[in-house]
């Protein structure tokens, strides 16, 4: 994967991410260009001036969508909205999560995808689903092709991930006929914000809510429900349809068969000694997120919290048919996690799809080259649900 910022992982996957979810390459480059020195600070960079230089950027595209908007200028007003918002996400991914303006820049990202959402015709719907006395925040993205009740998967990401960030999916599943409703899971996105809910590991509940409120829309084929979701949610579905029989495909892209594994290896562990992180370790955020994310205070708790997080059992009663996607350079979960997964699953109508070097989208989540990932996995829903 090449890296904007050589020897700082974190930060490098951060642009690559902007990127594949309709980041501008100029706009992230005036962002972060002064930002070489500071990728250099401590073992992640100095999180702080990341947090401004996104902000700034991220304040500077609203306050052209704002223009725009004024002047009547919708596809422009649209488009900058949709971007202000990614940034925004970015501008607060790396602050501590107890820092307030998590809350304040987070309300920004939601306030400005919200906005250019409402610009898109068809219109992108903001869907807050009920869900253990809270809310799953989602929005929903209708096919833009065909007629009458349509095919819809249901779409997310992964351990700090949100479903903003998975727009780019969403609409290019829309474009082949495909509705998508995005969710954030407990502890993702809004849900994890603001509902307060932490990741759990039977991610068949959410995901079975999301199936319960398709099939009260007219547009939606209940009959045709797929499932997919990125890196941490290479864990999250396939254990979704391993007990929630009623979607009919699934897509791992990047595929987890035992995430608890995953965080062991990320450790450092010395007898006698409280676990650290390993400062060489290939992380997508800090490490303090994955203790907000579990609602946990130690790293010994991660480990505990995460026993559960496998699919021994549930890959077996996998019985839809399951499409893993990964890459052989994959420095987050090594290919073998996939091909364990692969192995485990029931049914026979599961493929294991490997990107390599040669052919480029090797990283994680084919993230050094997205495309033709991205269409393969669109195009074999069209296939699996039609």
């Amino acid at each position: 994967m090449f890296q904007y910022f050589p020897g700082n992982y974190m930060w490098s996957l951060a642009v690559m991410r902007a990127m594949a979810s309709g980041g501008m390459l100029g706009e992230i480059d005036w962002a972060c260009k002064e930002l070489k020195d500071a990728a250099k600070v401590g073992p992640a960079g100095d999180n702080e001036q990341w947090h401004r230089a996104w902000k700034k950027l991220s304040d500077q595209v609203y306050g052209i969508a704002e223009e725009a908007a004024a002047k009547g200028n919708t596809i422009t007003a649209r488009d900058h909205y949709m971007r202000a918002a990614l940034y925004y996400q970015w501008a607060e991914a790396f602050l501590p999560p107890d820092d307030d303006r998590c809350r304040l820049t987070y309300a920004l990202h939601l306030e400005a995808f919200r906005t250019g959402a409402g610009l898109f015709r068809p219109k992108v719907e903001v869907v807050d689903i009920p869900f253990a006395g809270k809310t799953l925040y989602s929005y929903f993205v209708p096919a833009t092709t065909g007629s009458g009740p349509r095919p819809t998967v249901v779409l997310s990401d992964g351990l700090d991930g949100t479903k903003e960030e998975m727009f780019y999916v969403a609409l290019a599943l829309a474009n082949r006929g495909i509705n998508c409703l995005a969710i954030d899971h407990p502890g993702q996105g809004a849900t994890l914000r603001l509902s307060g809910l932490k990741a759990r590991h039977d991610s068949e509940i959410a995901a079975g809510v999301a199936v319960d409120y398709l099939q009260t829309r007219a547009d939606v084929d209940p009959d045709r429900i797929g499932m997919m979701a990125a890196s941490m949610g290479g864990y999250y579905a396939p254990r979704a349809v391993a007990y929630e029989k009623r979607f009919k495909a699934c897509a791992a892209w990047a595929a987890i068969y035992d995430y608890r594994d995953v965080w062991v290896r990320r450790f450092k562990a010395e007898p006698g000694k409280p676990v650290s992180l390993d400062t060489r370790a290939a992380l997508g955020t800090t490490g303090d997120h994955i203790l907000h994310i579990l609602g946990v205070k130690t790293y010994d708790d991660v480990l505990k919290y995460l026993e559960t997080f496998n699919l021994r059992e549930a890959a077996p009663n996998i019985t839809c048919d399951i499409l893993l996607v990964h890459g052989e350079d994959d420095k987050q979960t090594p290919l073998e996690d996939a091909q364990a997964l692969y192995e485990a699953i029931g049914t026979k109508n599961k493929e294991l799809r490997v990107f390599t070097h040669e052919e480029g989208g090797a990283a994680h989540v084919q993230l050094d080259r997205p495309e033709p990932a991205l269409s393969m996995i669109c195009d074999w829903f069209v296939e699996r649900l039609s």
